[in-house]
């Protein structure tokens, strides 16, 4: 009888950096020879192999190397063997040097952990114990309670379960010691968690995340590191250990650490991968981020998600033909891949400035996808038509394709249908008929969605003119929908619009009442205080920053404040300070990112500045603002374009107001009119430690009256508040909504949001 074959040999520890070829080291993936530029579909045709390999190499494929020195103490893979360490005392996060790295049955890629993973696995009766012990931590009874009948129950959950589960039950405690901002005590259970079960990565994973919210990054990096130790190529530990390292800025020691998959196949690492090349995408190294993105095509085209990013990089970049083919060429691939299908359908208009070769190609592209996209995205596909008929000027059209999409949804979804019907219809000024349908979304939304009916109900009330409904309408929706915060900032919104200032701040201190942890609030009842004077906007900026010092919405707030010429605390240093923390809060809020424009052409920044912060522009792609909805006139823009037109508006009105700008700098270089901003600005800073805001404490001294401000006596009038956002002619639009046109006040009442299916 024929010898059984041997099992196949695990693959090889990776070398150890210092032994990798001088060539290789570096911040380049060192990618085959063969696998030259872009476009993949050359090497896609014929059933050709990939960069040279046959199909059974390609399943074997590794991710290019990444060498590059990691420097001590960042987080890396170790090599897979017993007692290798980082460097040295880098085991200190756990006390004692432990043992040798095991591995979890997911992340092993020789297959040697399936028996530690078995460790993770529960019985039935432990699983049912696990559940129920935690559904009764979650439940109302124990939060009144507190944590000491918490404690008891754990005791008495540990005594029924094994050993081998214990670990779970220190994590859930964890959780709730951390929500109670017993931070210490979470510590010890997480330490503990890790220690009884070092193979599970939710451990280390709810560790490092405990330790990088509360701003300790030396030690989330020993314990990302430490999981590693355990747990060598685990998808999630990997994806932290980039994400941190990039945030960090240690860039090179993110790419040595990509570098050490190169002995994992590839259908485990496809996703790492990935993120390697958004991470020098997003470092604007395109020639790289486009070389990993065809190895990927290439060695993982069955993935949806690498085609899907491969189009958006190339739409960021600039390059819509580009994408579109990358786009089509992953639908040959996976035609059932619903996320391309729409991004072929927004690519189209952007690619094709013909509007009758746009239609057809649309017509056609739809046409196709109901025939392969699954049946659940196909109302999907009939909506995006419709909204493409409407803004080419087919409303006939466009309706057709709305009821396709009715035809084709699920019936607890048909309000979105015809809540985009409205939309669609008011572009054309049908009024009528755009109510009509919005009183059928209102009867076939779930309860839970009402509220959305409801507010787009308000706006056309208002559009029409008849505020008092929209009032009303705006009134039940908060009674009937509480906890739906954007009906509250709906109702201040309204106010401002229709210029009742206080009756706005009264909606805005109410709304806080209820929703006091949102953030778009607090920076819109900071906008209103400025009637009121700049201490007035400080100490709702410090209160702000008590309960929401997260919100980038607040941070930008306080950065207009030091912006305002007219302000007593214009301080361009502090503004940079601010911005920074808002678009590192909050990256999808645009204003902040024109906000810091504004300051750059200011101050006259390098070039090599601003083309950074563009870039940081373009990867955070901003959604929402009123100024990035003001300077994006369609929905069809790009980041990009956003950014030239919201570069085009700064730069007009810098010019026209110039000399008020240029006498606040000049005022502000005063030494008494500077200190007197810097100890405003700094008392809202501290107000982050809870010392400025509290309400016990002694007034402080009523300020000195600020140095005049010195305009020419040729200067249009001009206030305040001509300039509490970046454009003065925005800011004067809002306060005389009354006089526009109807075109200037549907922009600004609905703004540059879209229905989105």
């Amino acid at each position: 009888r024929a010898a059984p074959s041997p099992p196949p040999s695990p693959p090889p520890p990776p070398p150890p950096l210092s032994h990798m070829p001088q060539q290789a080291q570096g911040r380049e993936y060192a990618l085959p020879p063969q696998c030259g530029g872009w476009p993949p579909s050359a090497a896609l045709q014929g059933g050709g192999s990939c960069c040279g390999l046959d199909a059974a190499a390609m399943q074997r494929q590794q991710m290019p190397s990444a060498a590059g020195s990691m420097g001590a103490g960042r987080v890396g893979v170790p090599m897979p063997q017993a007692g290798v360490a980082l460097r040295s005392g880098e085991m200190g996060a756990r006390g004692g040097a432990g043992p040798g790295p095991s591995y979890c049955s997911s992340c092993d890629p020789s297959g040697r952990g399936d028996a530690r993973g078995k460790d993770l696995a529960m019985s039935p009766r432990s699983r049912a114990v696990y559940k129920d012990f935690s559904h009764t931590l979650r439940s109302k009874e124990t939060q009144v309670r507190g944590a000491r009948y918490a404690q008891q129950l754990a005791e008495r959950c540990l005594h029924d379960l094994p050993e081998a589960v214990h670990w779970r039950v220190h994590l859930e405690m964890a959780d709730l010691a951390k929500r109670e901002k017993s931070f210490g005590r979470a510590r010890q259970l997480y330490r503990m968690a890790t220690q009884l079960q070092p193979t599970a990565p939710q451990a280390w994973l709810e560790f490092a995340k405990m330790e990088e919210e509360r701003g300790h990054f030396s030690r989330c990096e020993k314990i990302l590191t430490l999981g590693l130790r355990h747990c060598p190529y685990h998808e999630a530990l990997m994806l932290k250990g980039i994400k941190h390292l990039e945030r960090m800025g240690e860039l090179r020691a993110a790419r040595s650490l990509l570098s050490q998959l190169q002995y994992v196949p590839v259908n485990q690492s496809w996703r790492t991968v990935l993120e390697g090349a958004l991470l020098e995408a997003r470092a604007g190294e395109t020639a790289m981020a486009r070389r990993v993105f065809k190895f990927l095509l290439h060695a993982a085209p069955w993935y949806g998600p690498v085609w899907f990013e491969a189009c958006r990089f190339e739409q960021r970049c600039g390059h819509p033909q580009e994408a579109l083919r990358v786009a089509e060429e992953g639908l040959k691939q996976l035609p059932r891949y619903g996320p391309l299908w729409f991004s072929v359908m927004r690519l189209l208009e952007c690619a094709l400035p013909n509007r009758h070769e746009l239609v057809h190609a649309t017509r056609a592209h739809v046409e196709r996808g109901v025939r392969h996209i699954s049946k659940d995205l196909v109302w999907k596909l009939w909506f995006e038509a419709a909204q493409v008929e409407e803004r080419n000027g087919n409303l006939a059209r466009s309706r057709s394709a709305y009821v396709k999409s009715v035809g084709a949804c699920a019936p607890n979804l048909r309000w979105k249908v015809w809540l985009g019907g409205a939309r669609s219809e008011l572009s054309y000024s049908r009024f009528d008929v755009s109510q009509a349908l919005l009183e059928r979304a209102l009867a076939e939304s779930p309860p839970k969605t009402r509220a959305i009916v409801m507010l787009e109900q308000s706006r056309l009330y208002e559009l029409r003119g008849d505020i008092e409904a929209a009032r009303g309408l705006l009134r039940s929706a908060r009674k009937s929908a509480r906890s739906e915060w954007k009906v509250f900032l709906e109702s201040v919104l309204l106010e401002m619009r229709s210029e009742a200032t206080s009756r706005a701040l009264r909606e805005a201190r109410r709304a806080l009442e209820v929703h006091r942890g949102t953030g778009r609030l607090w920076a819109v009842l900071i906008q209103l205080e400025q009637a009121s004077g700049v201490h007035h906007q400080l100490r709702v900026f410090q209160q702000a920053l008590l309960e929401v010092p997260k919100s980038g919405e607040v941070w930008c707030e306080g950065a207009r404040i030091c912006l305002n010429p007219f302000s007593d605390c214009f301080n361009l240093e502090a503004a940079h300070n601010f911005l920074d923390f808002a678009i590192e809060f909050t990256p999808q809020y645009g204003d902040s990112f024109i906000e810091y424009l504004r300051l750059m052409m200011l101050v006259g920044a390098p070039d090599a500045d601003v083309e950074r912060l563009w870039q940081l522009c373009i990867n955070a792609e901003p959604n929402y603002g009123t100024l990035w909805f003001h300077s994006k006139r369609t929905v069809l823009l790009t980041t990009r374009q956003v950014l030239e037109s919201a570069t085009e508006l700064l730069r007009r009105e810098l010019s026209e107001w110039r000399s008020v700008y240029d006498a606040a700098i000049a005022r502000a270089a005063r030494p008494d009119f500077r200190s007197t901003a810097l100890a405003a600005v700094t008392a809202a800073m501290l107000a982050r430690t809870g010392g400025s805001a509290d309400s016990d404490a002694p007034a402080a001294p009523a300020p000195l009256p600020p140095p005049p401000l010195n305009l020419p006596a040729s200067l249009p009038p001009v206030e305040a508040a001509d300039f509490v956002t970046g454009s003065v002619a925005l800011n004067r639009m809002h306060r005389q909504l009354g006089r526009l046109g109807l075109e200037e006040r549907r922009a600004l009442i609905y703004g540059g949001g879209m229905i989105l299916p």
